[in-house]
């Protein structure tokens, strides 16, 4: 194949038409430019340029290969440019996991915001997971960072704290709690529950349980859903109570109502999850965003 550089050459000596303005652009002496030349035309088996002492012309196949090589030339300048821009983590595509939940607070969609404001080359693809999902995703590449709930039990993960939100109880319109303006969890102990999925590894889920247990019960659970917003409409239906992050309080179903719980602070935490090893420029950029998001979310939090 012919190199790169002798496509530049010709395409320099097309330009002006002169064997030694060519050559004094390039930045070389002339007769080894015209070697070159020559050599292109060799192994291209053509002649390319007319010369005499006058003037230098282009052949027929010189006119078709000036416009192959410019064409060749600005394609090899957008890959070295893309190349560039990759290698700095400005272009490419970024897969995020996240949990159901994380859709109903700004965080993602701030994160989102800022990376496509500061990197609009860059593509984000975003894919709705369990934290179970995510983090066998996150293992095998299919995503470079998750959004999920704690604990991650996983030493080979890194995880950070972007966004922290009280918990409310979500309790039937009708319950005789549900006048209060803060409602004692203790109350709720012989309450039939609507929970999460067990043994799937979803850090809400054992915080929840640990919760109860620190009131001094065991939730007895009636009715079971994989997501918060199924979970909600089971509320709704009379069929149990839960407890939920407070953003969860934007999702309105009749027949719901949201309460604080009385004496307690108990919070629910969304923590960015992602694997060391298989960081990229780009995963970096993103996280520096995300650590941006995290300081930026801390500082608003009372008493910080």
């Amino acid at each position: 194949m012919v190199e790169l550089r002798l496509y530049r050459y010709f395409v320099t000596l097309a330009e002006t038409l002169h064997f030694g303005h060519a050559a004094a652009r390039i930045g070389i002496a002339q007769p080894p430019f015209s070697q070159q030349i020559q050599k292109l035309e060799r192994d291209l088996n053509t002649s390319l340029v007319h010369r005499n002492n006058r003037r230098v012309e282009l052949t027929p196949a010189g006119e078709v290969f000036l416009v192959e090589a410019r064409r060749t030339l600005d394609a090899a300048s957008r890959a070295e440019r893309a190349a560039r821009l990759a290698g700095e983590g400005r272009i490419g595509q970024l897969v995020i996991g996240m949990i159901n939940s994380a859709a109903y607070e700004d965080t993602i969609s701030a994160l989102a915001l800022r990376l496509s404001e500061r990197y609009p080359g860059v593509d984000i693809s975003l894919r709705e997971m369990t934290t179970p999902q995510q983090i066998r995703a996150l293992h095998s590449g299919e995503i470079q960072v998750g959004f999920v709930r704690p604990p991650v039990h996983d030493s080979a993960l890194e995880t950070l704290t972007v966004h922290t939100e009280p918990l409310l109880l979500a309790l039937p319109a009708a319950h005789p709690l549900a006048k209060l303006p803060a409602v004692p969890l203790d109350q709720l102990a012989s309450d039939p529950w609507v929970m999460l999925p067990s043994g799937l590894g979803l850090g809400f889920y054992e915080q929840v349980i640990g919760i109860c247990r620190e009131a001094g019960f065991m939730p007895e659970t009636h009715q079971v859903a994989t997501e918060i917003p199924t979970m909600i409409s089971l509320v709704a239906a009379g069929l149990g109570v839960t407890l939920v992050p407070a953003s969860i309080s934007s999702l309105r179903r009749s027949g719901v109502v949201y309460r604080p719980l009385a004496g307690q602070t108990e919070i629910a935490e969304t923590i960015a999850v992602w694997t060391p090893s298989r960081t990229s420029p780009l995963l970096e950029n993103f996280l520096e965003i995300v650590r941006e998001v995290a300081q930026e979310s801390n500082a608003e939090l009372p008493g910080a």
